[in-house]
C-alpha cells in the first residue's frame, strides 16, 4: 500500500483502504472480532504513515537536494499553504531551482552563503 503514497492526499486513503479489505478478505473474521481487526489496521496504518511523513521523507529529501530535513519540511509546509497540493509537489524541485539560482548569482550575502553551501560547484 505504500506506492499509494505517491498521490498527495488520497493515496494513503486508498492505501488503507485496499490494507483493510486485503486483511479482512485473508482471515474472515467474526462479527465481533472485525472492528477490533480493522481499530489494529488502522493504528499500524496510522503510525506508518506519521514515521514515514515526519522521519523518512525529508531525511530522503534532503539527502538528495542537500538541505537540513527541518528545511525541507518547512518548505513543503509553505508551498501546502501557497498553493494546496500543487505546491507540495513542486516545493522541493522549485526550492532547489532557487538555491541554484541564488547561489550562482547572490553569493555574496551571508544568508545566501548558509543556505547554498552544501551545493556542489
Amino acid at each position: 500500500t505504500g506506492v499509494f503514497n505517491i498521490v498527495p492526499y488520497v493515496g494513503p486513503w486508498i492505501g488503507a483502504a485496499t490494507g483493510i479489505i486485503i486483511t479482512i478478505t485473508t482471515q474472515i473474521p467474526e462479527a465481533e472480532a472485525l472492528s477490533s481487526l480493522i481499530i489494529k489496521m488502522a493504528a499500524v496504518f496510522g503510525t506508518t504513515q506519521l514515521v514515514d511523513n515526519f522521519v523518512f521523507q525529508p531525511f530522503i529529501f534532503s539527502s538528495s537536494v542537500k538541505a537540513h530535513p527541518l528545511e525541507i519540511f518547512l518548505v513543503i509546509l509553505i508551498a501546502a499553504g501557497l498553493a494546496g497540493v500543487f505546491g507540495m509537489l513542486v516545493a522541493i524541485p522549485v526550492y532547489t531551482v532557487v538555491r541554484v539560482f541564488a547561489k550562482e548569482f547572490f553569493s555574496n550575502f551571508r544568508l545566501v552563503q548558509k543556505l547554498t553551501d552544501n551545493i556542489e560547484n
